[in-house]
């Protein structure tokens, strides 16, 4: 059986921002009898996401937005079986 999740974040502020940092851990593991098959992340604004694997072996990805914005929102589309 396969299952598509789709998760959005969004962030609205009252006034533009400069700048965000952020981290996310929202991919979900294949581990036991839970297959991941696909898995995507995009933002608006755009920015450059860099990925690395934490020490208890979750997918983290962070991204910088260097400019300003008054909203910023994060979609993460995932398939799993």
């Amino acid at each position: 059986m396969f299952y598509s999740i789709r998760h959005i974040t969004r962030f609205r502020y009252s006034v533009p921002v400069r700048a965000s940092v952020m981290e996310l851990k929202m991919q979900p593991r294949s581990e036991s009898n839970q297959a991941l098959r696909n898995f995507q992340i995009s933002t608006d604004p755009r920015a450059q996401l860099y990925a690395y694997t934490d020490h208890l072996g979750n997918a983290v990805y962070h991204f910088n937005v260097l400019r300003e914005h008054s909203e910023l929102r994060i979609e993460a589309q995932s398939v799993i079986e």
